[in-house]
């Protein structure tokens, strides 16, 4: 099982008009998420939300926020009964985070922020409010935000890699790989401001209302700054959220990163207020400086999208390249002078991931060059028509490909082979497969294909109780 189907080509009916987001749960699936949320409430984990997503047979599940430490256990936990439940109810879960082509993919929405203590007060410092203090905490909170994703966007991004997050990035509701900060537009104009000699103070956030435009139904308040889904790191009103992080993903190291950046950014700043540094020079000092981690505009326009790559914001398209950058002289500095991981440690950790993308990609390949072998080739020969001679060229392909990988020297370059054999080779071999698919008559087609996969209400039998994949 390697959590994507690897081949097929896609349904009539796909995420058109968001049919599956504004549809109604199907009964089994409801079955199984109302199991979920019953056994985090036994673990003190409330799942208050769950619902469809826009893709089909895709779901989502919400908990209430917990400190960092509980929360990366809880997750992992939930991740580990999914499995368990969906088996009693003749489901399947998928994490991976593109399992299905030309539709949304799955991630992970971190939603992230730092609770404060001092002289007998705890405060949020990612939260505005009317009182002038709490607008300079946030003003102040925020500018050290930018300076830390600035600083270290490389190291964020290595935070959130793997082989199937390479395939989802950059489209679909999934932000591209470059570590911007979107604050809002009206948290933006207010900082210009500083940056010009403006307050701290200023900025609310409060929400606003919004209207249907009907009298008989009532208004509802939104917060003050739209959530760009295009960004890897909006504000969120009392947060902010980090976009990119894989469905798959033990969420650790994610939060292991973006405390240590901040951690060592706030230190920056305290240190110079302890200094005698007055807060606002500092934060303007930092914002001059930084500035250029904020954008609010759209991060799928190309144009956008190379505009911030030309000013120096963080990109790095591979994954594995991301994984690189962990041991770098700058990260490992980071990491130790903080106290959060010492110099082996972090080669320790580069190396896992490193093993970890070779080993996903290499599973992905055999179970390919399976399917093809004891599926599709014979589905072809039977019905008497396909590219048989085109999928047999595609085995030795993908075999060779593994073998390489096997016989390269060292985890980068194992790493760098198997990710061209994933976003390259794989993808030619599909389209074989693909074609193959398009070609073989249904009574002579042996593998599960997209409809059988993906839609529930018509291949749910409720005389079984159970999903026919």
């Amino acid at each position: 099982h390697t959590g994507p189907p690897i081949r097929g080509p896609p349904p009539a009916r796909g995420q058109q008009a968001d049919l599956n987001y504004f549809g109604q749960i199907p009964a089994s699936v409801a079955r199984f998420l109302e199991e979920v949320q019953r056994e985090m409430w036994l673990v003190g984990t409330p799942m208050v939300v769950y619902h469809n997503e826009v893709a089909p047979g895709q779901h989502e599940l919400s908990p209430i926020f917990q400190v960092s430490n509980h929360s990366v256990d809880t997750n992992a936990y939930c991740m580990e009964i999914m499995h368990e439940i969906a088996d009693k109810h003749g489901l399947a879960v998928l994490f991976h985070e593109k399992p299905f082509a030309g539709v949304n993919g799955n991630g992970k929405h971190n939603n992230w922020s730092v609770q404060g203590f001092g002289r007998g007060v705890s405060c949020n410092l990612m939260k505005t409010g009317k009182k002038d203090k709490d607008q300079v905490r946030y003003t102040v909170a925020t500018a050290c935000l930018a300076k830390a994703i600035h600083m270290h966007g490389d190291v964020v991004r290595c935070a959130c890699i793997g082989a199937g997050n390479d395939h989802r990035l950059g489209a679909q509701e999934a932000p591209p790989a470059i570590m911007s900060l979107y604050p809002g537009v009206g948290m933006e104009a207010h900082m210009k401001a500083i940056a010009e000699g403006g307050p701290l103070e200023g900025y609310t956030g409060e929400s606003k209302a919004l209207g249907y435009g009907c009298s008989n139904c009532q208004g509802i308040s939104v917060n003050a700054e739209d959530r760009n889904r295009t960004a890897p790191f909006p504000s969120c009103g009392n947060r902010f959220e980090f976009r990119a992080v894989g469905s798959s993903q033990n969420v650790s190291l994610v939060n292991t990163v973006l405390q240590t950046i901040c951690a060592d950014a706030f230190k920056n700043f305290a240190d110079a207020i302890e200094a005698g540094q007055a807060p606002k020079e500092v934060a303007r000092a930092a914002l001059d400086k930084h500035w250029k981690v904020i954008f609010n505009g759209n991060n799928y326009d190309l144009d956008n999208q190379q505009m911030l790559t030309d000013k120096g914001v963080w990109r790095i398209d591979s994954g594995v390249d991301a994984i690189c950058r962990l041991t770098a002289p700058e990260n490992i500095d980071l990491f130790e002078r903080t106290g959060v991981l010492s110099e082996p440690e972090v080669a320790a950790r580069q190396t896992v991931l490193l093993e970890h993308y070779v080993g996903t990609v290499e599973m992905e390949a055999g179970c390919m060059v399976d399917m093809i072998n004891q599926h599709v080739i014979p589905s072809c020969k039977a019905a008497g028509v396909g590219p048989v001679d085109a999928l047999q060229a595609a085995v030795k392909t993908l075999q060779g490909a593994v073998h390489a990988i096997e016989a390269a020297g060292d985890h980068i370059e194992k790493a760098k082979l198997a990710r061209a054999l994933r976003l390259e080779a794989m993808i030619d071999v599909r389209a074989v497969c693909d074609e193959a698919e398009g070609v073989v008559p249904a009574d002579k087609w042996t593998l599960a294909t997209y409809r059988d996969l993906l839609f529930l209400d018509q291949t749910h039998h409720p005389e079984k109780d159970v999903v026919t994949y």
